[in-house]
């Protein structure tokens, strides 16, 4: 998986200034000046470049527990090494489409030296906010801690393009809005749901989902997994199927009690069970009990 750079608690001026810049020159290169007297080792490291760049994520100073905008570093500099000859055509370029910057400053308010220069390109604001939890660091598989003040970066796992960029809605009021739309093209003729088909777009409109989760316990999913010996714990038929990725038995753990409604994350409240028995659990017709 592809790692990216998270950066802590930016100016939105900044970022609103290079992304009305860009989007009147697309394309062209803009420049982030982090307050940092150390090198962003992954930047140094890597040598982003317009052909193998590096995306970026940001949070704002007024919202630190979340990712506000995207970028793509096609380039890095040690502001240390930059000859002034190489110090004109930037401030230049400062002056010209990043004026609330002033310059390549050197330095920051606090007298230490200013290292990292940033190439940006593609700089967006996302639709929807996204909470500095869902990125994941890859120094220790961890999601991203809620921040308390500005600054700092991370290294974390790339996430999809479309996180951000499209409209939200909370995953079960979808699937009972879809389910109450299957219900009445049910109970219309053939003939109104072919009108219907003949002139609906052949591609789904994406959407972005909010759905509660819970952190479960991987100890409890193996040990269950060990009992069932891959047998289905309902129905005890062999699991249909090995996993490609590592040939054992698919069998999916199944909460008794479920966890959304109290239900405890123990080996005693869960079953190993084959896909069938499990969609029968949750959407099955059963006998009432005599």
């Amino acid at each position: 998986m592809l790692t990216s750079l998270f950066i802590n608690g930016v100016f939105e001026e900044t970022l609103a200034e290079i992304e009305k810049t860009q989007h009147a020159h697309p394309g062209m290169e803009c420049y982030m000046q982090p307050y940092s007297s150390h090198k962003v080792k992954l930047l140094a490291e890597s040598d982003p470049t317009r052909e193998s760049p590096i995306t970026l994520y940001f949070s704002l100073t007024k919202s630190l527990n979340y990712i506000s905008y995207r970028a793509k570093i096609v380039g890095w500099q040690d502001k240390r090494k930059l000859s002034q000859a190489a110090l004109v055509p930037l401030n230049q370029h400062i002056s010209d489409f990043q004026p609330s910057e002033r310059d390549i400053y050197l330095t920051a308010r606090n007298g230490k030296p200013c290292v990292n220069l940033i190439s940006v390109i593609d700089v967006t604001r996302l639709e929807t906010q996204i909470p500095v939890s869902c990125l994941i660091k890859t120094t220790d598989g961890t999601p991203l801690k809620k921040r308390t003040q500005a600054g700092g970066w991370s290294r974390v796992r790339e996430q999809f393009g479309w996180l951000g960029t499209v409209s939200e809605a909370v995953q079960d009021d979808v699937e009972a809005a879809l389910q109450v739309e299957v219900a009445k093209s049910l109970g219309d003729s053939a003939a109104a749901r072919q009108q219907r088909l003949a002139m609906a777009p052949r591609l789904p409109e994406p959407i972005q989902v909010v759905s509660r989760a819970f952190r479960r316990n991987p100890d409890v999913i193996a040990e269950v997994l060990v009992r069932a010996n891959g047998t289905c714990e309902e129905c005890h038929s062999s699991a249909p199927f090995r996993r490609a990725s590592d040939d054992t038995a698919y069998l999916e753990v199944h909460h008794r009690k479920y966890l959304s409604e109290g239900g405890e994350d123990t080996v005693a409240n869960a079953l190993a069970l084959c896909p069938n028995c499990h969609r029968e659990l949750h959407f099955g017709k059963r006998d009432a009990p005599q």
